[in-house]
């Protein structure tokens, strides 16, 4: 189960979950000095960036490996333990027993994603042979509020958001589930769960982390 120090939420807008958590400052500062390092070295960020062989429409996408990175990865297996806990208490306790059987984590895939100006990522999923998939914003533009709309000031900005998408919108329902990014915040979901991002207006950097995993 996660450590006393992390402040765990867990969304539940339509049948997938989605844990929400606030990762510390150290581990943050750790994943964006490797993406600058790998930025330092161009052959190698030739290497690593996978952007124009994937769906989305961003500056770069680079392949990282997360070796050495152990507090991290050890966050990210209680985290996603305790996602499939809440899960298997509220809808399959039938398979309760199974929890205490998973001993670690997988992580299949992860990368950075580096958005700039008119950057998005059109709806997709992760599901590559993983079961969860992750998203940690390390950097946020100021030009991306909770409330601040670039063109229209009475309406609900969703620039730079994610947006989660699940079913049909109908009456007692919802389809949609829309996050504005904050440095450190991390959220776990189901890989098959599709979800976008909207392009922003403003200069600087959306940097994100994003895994593919499963539990073991």
């Amino acid at each position: 189960m996660p450590s006393e120090h992390h402040v765990v939420k867990i969304f539940k807008p339509f049948s997938p979950h989605i844990l929400k958590s606030e990762i510390n400052e150290n581990i943050i500062k750790k994943l964006n000095d490797q993406c600058d390092d790998i930025l330092k070295d161009e052959k190698k960020r030739k290497e690593v960036n996978v952007a124009e062989s994937l769906v989305g429409h961003v500056q770069e996408e680079l392949n990282c490996d997360l070796t050495g990175h152990v507090d991290f990865g050890e966050t990210l297996y209680n985290l996603t333990k305790c996602l499939y806990a809440e899960w298997v208490t509220n809808g399959d306790k039938n398979n309760m027993h199974k929890i205490e059987k998973i001993k670690r984590i997988a992580i299949h895939s992860a990368w950075y994603v580096r958005q700039f100006k008119n950057d998005y990522n059109p709806a997709h999923h992760h599901k590559f042979g993983s079961q969860y998939s992750c998203i940690l914003f390390l950097k946020v533009p100021d030009s991306i509020k909770p409330h601040k709309n670039y063109k229209y000031k009475n309406k609900a900005s969703t620039e730079g958001h994610t947006d989660f998408m699940y079913g049909a919108h109908n009456t007692l329902t919802q389809s949609n589930f829309l996050v504005c990014p904050k440095v450190g915040d991390l959220y776990i979901f189901p890989s098959f769960l599709q979800h976008t991002v909207y392009p922003f207006y403003g200069e600087g950097e959306r940097r994100s982390f994003s895994a593919n995993m499963s539990l073991e």
